[in-house]
């Protein structure tokens, strides 16, 4: 925000300034009227200026944009003929002025001495300075706020006398305290930039005075501070501290090291006239090399008719820009090279100077053209899958879930992972809500399995639920050593058939149904897998659990929860049925090329056996000894799971089902007794399955 005088912006014109215009102007420019205050014949006008426009916090500022509506192209001088001479020389003022950090660009120094601070304001800087909302103090006071809201360029004036030895600016190596103008104590965060002298803080930099060498009626000799400060520091040391300005306002959004010369020597001009004093011939002028040529850029006819759906020709572009107070040069009739002015500090690239040029054509004679973009629609792969995912398992009668990406910091201990394990997490947030959201779940099994047993605690035993979600790692050759997954899990427990029609019991959920569910994805995908039996998680019982691989890496796991890991859950002892689990990465999932199969114009025969199994034997440690032994074997499923009258100790009773087929002729009873004989004998011999009599 900035507030003014109309009738200062007035008095400052020399083309005058029609109230109704100049309103109306910075309002279809962007600068929107936020209040406007009745004084009579004047009115104080606050207008909205964004963070792209610190030119515009100045009397001139405004009255710059006003000039350039109006075609103006040249503003009145503000700067006084003042005799001065500037030199990079300590020994010109009575102190020693040491810059020792590179955020300072400039910092201009002149000393007067001498000067009667006992007298009034002038009346017009009161009135002027009250109307833009700044309080009056004393004259050299009041006419430092007067120049910063005249040109923008931010003043601090030190009382000499009181300024001990050496003056240094330098960032403060740690958090340093610091008390104000106001008394108010604050802390300064390391880094900020603080001027001091051989005894006391004089001030922070740029933001805000202190009481050492403050400036009073008693006052007799003064130095002039008129510099510029690098404006992330400014703004951070303002955000850190809650202490913001006038002239941080301005430090914060950038102010051209070109006013800080000018700054001075109407500060000069005006005290040494209304207190008056004697001021040094010669003063201090420091900068850090910072270019003081004028930025150039190079813009095209062509370009900025295609950009703005126009047809200027080179002439209405550089009366545009030469309106806006830029510079321009065009020889070829097409190549235009615009000189920015010193205080554009938000023109950057050629589409900056585009823009002044849409602005002042004027939006509302561009014609609206019609976009025409080639866009082509690409699915994400991800995505795809994880729909086609949520389809089938909807199909298949399961219902998505959806929970938390944080688990309690205890989880791994809970679901018995081991530390070496790949599914090991320990990535926990800095600031947790609570204990029960601090870890980052490497696994979407703790969640599954709080929310299964939540519903067994209202009643709902029967469960075949499934998420899409992703997990979190640490992967030390991935970029800040962490890394995260797209995974596909799955829950099912209880009775997934019920008991009636011809079936005399309940048939429960098992390890096999998990596997089953797998096999139907990863045909869907056109995938081979293989699963690999492994103990490695923990939470598995012991010989339930096995490693999925595809292409020889792994990608997930399978295998049923034991009833130790079950137990650790508030309510766990309410998960009376087997807990079958299924859950694997699905990235990189893509439909393969599918080989062309024709039924078989011969029956398939279908029979089943009941295996007797020791427990610890898993089902895919056993199905290639069935598979290899004919190749008229096509396909083997188990089909259900039993353990308990009539079955061994230590043993289960697994029913699998063997399709056998060849589509070049019919099979015979002989043919396949001779099959079941071999891969009996194979399961006798290897594993010591024999048939449940």
């Amino acid at each position: 925000m900035f507030k003014f005088s109309y009738n200062w912006l007035k008095a400052e014109s020399e083309i005058g300034a029609d109230y109704d215009e100049l309103l109306h102007w910075l309002d279809i420019q962007g600068f929107e009227i936020a209040s406007i205050e009745d004084y009579g014949d004047d009115k104080a006008v606050e207008i909205e200026v964004k963070a792209n426009r610190p030119d515009m916090l100045s009397v001139a500022g405004v009255l710059r944009e006003f000039y350039a509506g109006k075609g103006r192209r040249q503003l009145k001088n503000f700067t006084p003929d003042v005799p001065l001479t500037l030199v990079d020389d300590n020994g010109v003022l009575s102190h020693k002025i040491d810059v020792k950090t590179p955020d300072v660009h400039r910092y201009c120094a002149v000393e007067i001495r001498g000067v009667d601070n006992t007298g009034e304001t002038p009346a017009y800087i009161k009135d002027r300075l009250t109307k833009s909302g700044v309080a009056c103090i004393n004259p050299i006071v009041d006419i430092s706020n007067y120049v910063l809201l005249q040109i923008g360029q931010p003043i601090h004036i030190f009382d000499a006398d009181k300024v001990k030895g050496d003056i240094r600016i330098e960032n403060v190596p740690a958090p340093t305290k610091f008390t104000t103008l106001a008394s108010t104590e604050i802390e300064l965060p390391k880094g900020a930039l603080l001027i001091s002298d051989d005894e006391n803080p004089l001030c922070v930099a740029g933001i805000i005075g202190g009481h050492a060498p403050e400036v009073t009626a008693e006052t007799k000799n003064i130095i002039i501070e008129s510099a510029n400060f690098d404006h992330v520091i400014e703004r951070v040391t303002s955000k850190k501290t809650h202490v913001q300005t006038a002239a941080s306002y301005r430090f914060e959004r950038g102010v051209s090291v070109a006013t800080a010369v000018p700054g001075a020597l109407i500060c000069i001009d005006m005290i040494t006239k209304l207190c008056g004093g004697e001021y040094n011939k010669t003063g201090y002028l420091y900068t850090d090399g910072t270019s003081a040529e004028p930025q150039k850029l190079t813009v095209t006819k062509k370009r900025i008719n295609a950009l703005l759906g126009s047809e200027l020709s080179v002439e209405q572009i550089c009366k545009y820009l030469n309106d806006c107070f830029f510079g321009t040069v065009c020889e070829d009739g097409e190549n235009i090279v615009v000189t920015v002015p010193d205080f554009r500090l938000d023109i950057e690239y050629d589409v900056d100077v585009i823009e002044e040029v849409g602005r002042m054509y004027g939006y509302q004679n561009i014609e609206p053209q019609p976009v025409k973009l080639y866009a082509p629609y690409v699915e994400n792969p991800v995505n795809k899958n994880a729909n086609k995912l949520r389809d089938m398992m909807v199909g298949f009668g399961f219902i998505e879930v959806l929970t938390y990406g944080f688990i309690p910091g205890n989880a791994m201990q809970m679901l018995h992972i081991k530390e070496d394990s790949e599914y090991y997490g320990d990535i926990k947030i800095l600031n947790p809500l609570n204990n029960f959201y601090e870890l980052m779940r490497p696994s979407l099994c703790f969640g599954l399995i709080q929310t299964a047993i939540a519903n067994m605690s209202v009643g709902k035993n029967d469960l075949r639920i499934f998420e899409v979600g992703k997990r979190f790692f640490r992967q030390k050759d991935h970029e800040d050593g962490y890394n995260e997954k797209n995974v596909f899990a799955a829950l099912m427990t209880g009775v997934k058939l019920g008991r009636g029609f011809g079936i005399v019991k309940d048939a429960k959920f098992s390890v096999y149904d998990a596997v089953s569910l797998l096999d139907a994805i990863m045909r869907e995908y056109n995938i081979k897998y293989e699963i690999r039996q492994t103990d490695e998680l923990g939470m598995f019982e012991e010989g339930a659990g096995g490693d999925i691989y595809v292409g020889g890496r792994r990608i997930g796991y399978i295998g049923k929860i034991s009833r130790a890991v079950l137990m650790e859950f508030e309510n766990g002892k309410l998960a009376r049925d087997d807990v079958a689990y299924l859950e694997f990465c699905f990235e990189g999932f893509g439909e393969s090329k599918r080989s062309i199969e024709f039924d078989s114009d011969y029956p398939s025969v279908t029979r089943e056996y009941n295996l007797l199994v020791k427990n610890g034997i898993h089902f895919t440690d056993y199905v290639k000894d069935i598979t290899g032994a004919s190749d008229i074997i096509v396909n083997v499923s188990p089909r259900d799971v039993y353990t308990g009258i009539g079955v061994p100790k230590g043993f289960t009773s697994v029913l699998v089902r063997v399709e056998y087929n060849d589509p070049t002729r019919t099979l015979g009873f002989e043919e396949i007794a001779d099959v079941e004989k071999k891969f009996l004998k194979a399961l006798l011999d290897n594993h010591k399955i024999t048939l449940k009599l």
